[in-house]
C-alpha cells in the first residue's frame, strides 16, 4: 500500500503497543509485526514493554522488525493498544485511547475445556491476582477493541462487544520472496507418512493416538526454527492438533501452507470454518466414542490418496498467502482511515 497516501489521515498522534518485555512466542512476535506494519503504512507506532519501570530491549528475533521502542506515554493523541493479558493495566489509562487487541480468548477465560471447575477456579485465581477486572468483560465495555481471530469476534459479539479485526499473518512464511520459491519446493518434496504435532498441545489426546496407533510415525515439533520446521513440513504429509486453539494460531497454517493435512479438534478457534477453513471431516470430535477410529480411518485414507487429500486444503492455503496483504488492510482501517 502506498504510505503517502494514508500518512494524513491518521487516527492517532501514536499507537503505542505494549508487550511484556523479554518475551518471545507468538504473541509477541504478533505485536513486532503490528508495529512494523503500522509505521510503514504511516501511522507512528512504537513498542513499550512491560513493567513499564523495567528497561528493555528488543529481543533479538525481533530486531528485523521496524518496531522503535519508547517509554510508556498515557498523553492526549495517543492509543495505547494492550494485549487481552494486560486487561487491568488498560482500564488504569486516563488521558491517551485505551484499546484491547484479543490475541488469545483464552488468557482471559481461562478455559482448557477438560474440567469447567478448574477452569472457573483458574479464572477466580486470575481475579484474586489482579490479571483480571472484577466485572469481568463489562468493565471494557468502553473501549474499542480488536480481534486477532474470528473466534475472538464471535466471543465478544456473544458478550455485546463489536471488534475490528486484526490478523497477524505467519511470519517469513508469508513474505513475497519465500511465496516465490515455495511451488517449486513442493514439487521437490519427498514425503512419507508422518504425522506432526506440537506436544504444548493437547498433550493427553496426543498420547491417546499414539498409544493407539504405535506403527505409525509421530512427530513431536518443539526446539526448531523457521528453516528447520519448513523442512521438517515438506516431509510428512499431516499436522494434527488437539489443543485449544485460543487464536489463530500459526502452527496449523505454517503445516497448511508446506503442503501437509491438518487434523484438529472442535475447541476455539478450529469449531469455525473462518480460522481453519477446511473441511469438517478434518475436525474431529475427541469426546466422541468413535473418535479414536475416525482418527485412524482419516490419517490412512490421507496416507493412501495424498495428492487427492492436499487438494481439499487449497482454499485454506490461499487464505494463507493472502494474509499479509489483509493486515495491511485491517490496519488501514482501524487506523489509518
Amino acid at each position: 500500500m502506498n504510505k503517502q497516501k494514508y500518512m494524513q489521515k491518521n487516527r492517532y498522534q501514536k499507537v503505542l503497543v505494549v508487550c511484556p518485555g523479554n518475551a518471545m512466542t507468538a504473541g509477541p512476535e504478533a505485536l513486532h509485526q503490528l508495529v512494523e506494519r503500522m509505521n510503514a503504512l504511516g501511522q507512528p507506532a512504537a513498542m513499550v514493554y512491560h513493567p513499564f519501570d523495567q528497561t528493555f530491549t528488543t529481543p533479538q528475533a525481533y530486531k528485523k522488525y521496524n518496531a522503535p521502542v519508547q517509554q510508556y506515554q498515557d498523553q492526549p493523541g495517543n492509543l495505547i493498544l494492550f494485549p487481552e493479558i494486560f486487561t487491568k493495566l488498560a482500564l488504569k489509562t486516563c488521558a491517551a485511547q485505551a484499546a484491547i487487541w484479543w490475541m488469545s480468548v483464552n488468557n482471559f477465560t481461562c478455559v482448557r475445556y477438560q474440567n469447567p471447575l478448574r477452569d472457573k477456579l483458574r479464572y477466580l485465581k486470575n481475579q484474586i491476582k489482579g490479571r483480571i477486572p472484577w466485572r469481568g468483560l463489562d468493565a471494557l465495555r468502553g473501549l474499542p477493541h480488536f480481534a486477532q481471530s474470528h473466534y475472538a469476534s464471535l466471543f465478544l459479539q456473544e458478550h455485546g462487544i463489536e471488534a475490528l479485526s486484526l490478523s497477524d499473518p505467519i511470519p517469513v512464511y508469508t513474505e513475497a520472496a519465500y511465496l516465490a520459491s515455495l511451488p517449486e519446493r513442493l514439487a521437490q518434496a519427498q514425503r512419507i507418512n508422518r504425522i506432526f504435532y506440537n506436544p504444548h498441545k493437547g498433550a493427553a489426546i496426543t498420547a491417546q493416538l499414539r498409544a493407539a496407533f504405535p506403527a505409525w510415525d509421530f512427530m513431536p515439533l518443539t526446539g526448531y526454527n523457521r528453516q528447520q520446521l519448513a523442512d521438517h513440513f515438506l516431509s510428512g504429509k499431516i499436522y494434527m492438533d488437539f489443543g485449544h486453539h485460543p487464536g489463530k494460531d500459526r502452527l496449523p497454517r505454517e503445516a497448511v501452507l508446506h503442503g501437509c493435512c491438518a487434523i484438529t479438534g472442535l475447541y476455539g478457534s478450529a469449531a469455525n470454518s473462518v480460522d481453519i477453513p477446511m473441511d469438517i471431516r478434518y475436525k474431529l470430535d475427541p469426546l466422541a466414542p468413535d473418535f479414536v477410529a475416525n482418527f485412524g480411518r482419516e490419517v490412512q485414507r490421507i496416507f493412501d490418496a495424498t495428492v487427492e487429500s492436499q487438494n481439499d486444503f487449497l482454499a485454506y492455503r490461499t487464505a494463507i498467502m493472502q494474509e499479509p496483504a489483509n493486515f495491511d488492510k485491517q490496519i488501514v482501517a482501524a487506523f489509518l482511515e
